[in-house]
């Protein structure tokens, strides 16, 4: 089949979790053996094994310098622009707020503004959030295909009546991953906001007087990683920012635990990213840990006042983690690329079909 994607960003210029899922689906579909394009104002991926096309349109960078806090108006009026003829399935990942959807296209919702509205810190934040919201309703009553990435971001907008979840970077596979000689923490996130970072720092700090050799990998944002690492109180951190895929993957594979604190996740790839290198998820409730893990299965969720007191007991007990870890890299098969690749290539056979059928 042939394919056009369209998103504006992708790694390494973006390391959003959509700009990332795209890349990743992306590349899976071609694995499968279909044509896959993206269309996209940034670069192509060192590692893209699919076509990338700039999008180069007249007057939207000058939008976007005069007033990029309003890119969620710019982008989706500029989208409406877009060359999409001679494909078989088109499939939008955002700013779709004003396309003309035809019988082809497909549209995937990572989140929801409605959710990421009531988790919003400012004013300006929920002003934002709220005309995303009415953005979304518009895409799901003017495109007949459309995919939430959980039960709950699909609930959350109506006529969304199909999950498919977001995947992995790699294929599971078998292998024992080495882990560091000493109790480990890996974090991902930043600190004053949803991803509760400062909490995971004060966390860390207490766990340290019972594990005096626990060390914690803090993977934040670039301007706040060099403003922590200017202070010298944060002794046993390791703090990182902007890596590659392979990075975060390898820095899972050594760590013993995952710390999620966040107050709202649509789906949590971490937490399956996380799962796959057997490393133990330790999360806050939201909806993404409710959909992805079994409490005391596959992972631990409680609230954020009793996970130092849920780390000091799993810490102490090796065999309850690694038998909890087993589990968890079993289930995380099912978000396998090309199995979630799979699922959308079913759907993008119905978008041909009704392609097809109106032009009878």
């Amino acid at each position: 089949m042939k394919i056009l994607m369209v998103h504006r960003d992708l790694p390494p210029d973006s390391y959003t979790g959509v700009a990332i899922q795209v890349h990743r689906l992306a590349n899976a579909l071609i694995d499968l053996g279909h044509e896959v394009t993206v269309l996209t104002h940034t670069k192509r991926p060192d590692d893209a094994r699919y076509q990338v096309e700039m999008i180069q349109f007249r007057g939207l960078k000058l939008a976007l310098t005069v007033a990029p806090f309003l890119k969620r108006l710019w982008y989706p009026l500029w989208y409406r622009k877009l060359p999409v003829t001679g494909f078989d399935a088109i499939h939008i990942h955002g700013d779709g707020g004003f396309l003309s959807y035809r019988g082809n296209h497909v549209r995937t919702f990572y989140g929801t503004a409605a959710l990421e509205y009531l988790h919003a810190l400012t004013l300006k934040g929920k002003l934002a959030q709220g005309f995303s919201y009415w953005m979304e309703r518009r895409e799901t009553k003017r495109c007949r295909l459309t995919v939430g990435i959980s039960p709950h971001v699909a609930g959350h907008l109506p006529g969304v009546d199909r999950v498919i979840p977001c995947m992995l970077p790699l294929e599971p596979d078998e292998s024992q991953y080495e882990k560091t000689p000493f109790p480990s923490l890996i974090y991902l996130g930043s600190r004053n906001s949803r991803k509760r970072g400062e909490k995971a720092l004060d966390l860390f700090q207490r766990l340290r007087i019972s594990f005096p050799t626990l060390s914690l990998v803090y993977v934040g944002p670039e301007k706040e990683v060099l403003e922590l690492k200017s202070q010298a109180m944060f002794s046993g951190i390791e703090f990182q920012s902007r890596l590659s895929q392979k990075e975060i993957t390898d820095l899972y594979r050594k760590s013993w635990i995952y710390l999620c604190l966040s107050t709202y996740e649509g789906f949590g790839v971490g937490i399956i990213e996380a799962m796959a290198a057997s490393t133990l998820v330790i999360t806050s409730p939201h909806f993404g840990s409710e959909y992805l893990v079994r409490n005391g299965d596959t992972g631990i969720i409680c609230p954020i006042d009793d996970t130092e007191k849920t780390i000091v007991g799993l810490l102490s007990n090796n065999e309850a983690r690694l038998e909890m870890t087993r589990k968890a890299r079993e289930f995380s098969r099912r978000f396998s690329p090309a199995t979630v690749a799979s699922t959308y290539v079913d759907l993008y056979k119905v978008a041909r079909a009704r392609t097809m059928r109106s032009l009878k």
